[in-house]
């Protein structure tokens, strides 16, 4: 599997139907804080819009959901890399992609054998302390 080392992350099912039909083809859900019935709906409404354009879908940290909603992909930070069920993904089939931002985090991450591995930050980011 071969995959851009870039690609759009988004906070909302909306912006994945801004974006996907201009030919998009791998693209984040990164939501936070958001009730599980609501979240669900943007999910829902994300994957059948990426599926109808050609687009892999990654799911940002709500592992379960995104084997619920058949997901191609799920992405992990470190601190729910520690509480994920593991072989649940890979039984679902899920791909797996992991945040590493130093050598430590990095080795963990491997030892999950993950799919990829994102690098960062690179530069400084108002996202995260």
């Amino acid at each position: 599997m071969r995959l851009d080392p870039f690609y759009l992350i988004v906070d909302s099912a909306e912006w994945i139907e801004r974006l996907v039909p201009l030919g998009v083809k791998l693209v984040q859900l990164r939501i936070k804080d958001m009730p599980d019935r609501e979240l669900r709906r943007h999910v829902r409404r994300a994957q059948v819009l990426c599926r109808a354009h050609g687009c892999q879908l990654i799911v940002n940290d709500y592992w379960q959901l995104a084997i619920d909603e058949n997901c191609d992909f799920i992405h992990l930070g470190q601190e729910d890399l520690a509480e994920a069920d593991l072989g649940a993904i890979r039984r679902a089939g899920l791909r797996l992609g992991i945040s590493t931002h130093d050598p430590a985090e990095l080795s963990t991450a491997l030892s999950a054998e993950p799919d990829y591995v994102a690098l960062g930050p690179v530069w400084p980011t108002i996202l995260k302390q």
